[in-house]
């Protein structure tokens, strides 16, 4: 009985596959676009504003500091957010100087940043790694369909109706790898633009709590 269950289901064929990737792929596309914009949003003027940080806190301007990175902020109020005009203000703020508060109070403003860049990478990650196997999925129904058109059919009218079958199922394993290239190429970019903004923060980072730290 289960195995007529399963036959039943794998006769559906391809088709149904090849929609759920064609969703897959808007979907990916949607993500991919979203975080375009909020990279490109949240980098603008960031190499700027930490060249100006560092003037002024070299000057001894704390003041002109908190005020160029109250400026930042509020410009992103409503916009994506970036580490540097977090971390700076978090510092900035501080009523500690010692070296431990403020690393801590920086890690905790850099990693609640790190959560918002990395929102739906990791909705890329599994689109890129597993669209493959959708489609590997939908190329096997679309065989097996074949297989059972073949045999209720007469052997010359059969070998066509397998050839064509195959033919449209592994449609499905194209259409997979098609879907997984776009999402594996933008989830490593994104990771590559987080690691470096991340990484340029913390150099910002150890800059000041050089200058705050006694």
């Amino acid at each position: 009985m289960l195995s007529k269950f399963l036959l039943g289901f794998s006769l559906l064929g391809a088709e149904w596959v090849l929609y759920l990737l064609l969703a897959v792929s808007i979907y990916s596309i949607a993500v991919i676009a979203e975080r375009v914009r909020f990279f490109r949003e949240a980098t603008r003027d960031a190499a700027l504003f930490r060249q100006q940080i560092r003037q002024s806190v070299s000057m001894g301007q704390k003041a002109e500091a908190l005020k160029a990175t109250q400026l930042r902020l509020s410009q992103k109020r409503f916009r994506a957010p970036d580490f540097d005009s977090q971390l700076v203000e978090v510092l900035l703020n501080a009523k500690q100087t010692h070296h431990d508060s403020l690393d801590a109070l920086a890690t905790d403003a850099l990693l609640q940043t790190r959560v918002q860049w990395e929102k739906n990478l990791s909705v890329l990650a599994t689109i890129g790694s597993n669209a493959p196997f959708v489609g590997l999925f939908g190329t096997v129904l679309g065989i097996i369909q074949a297989f059972n058109d073949l045999s209720h059919r007469n052997a010359a009218a059969g070998m066509q109706s397998v050839t064509a079958g195959m033919s449209d199922a592994l449609i499905a394993t194209a259409v997979g790898i098609l879907v997984a290239i776009p999402a594996v190429v933008a989830f490593n970019f994104f990771q590559r633009r987080v690691k470096t903004a991340y990484t340029e923060s913390e150099a910002l980072r150890n800059f000041l709590m050089a200058h705050f730290t006694h």
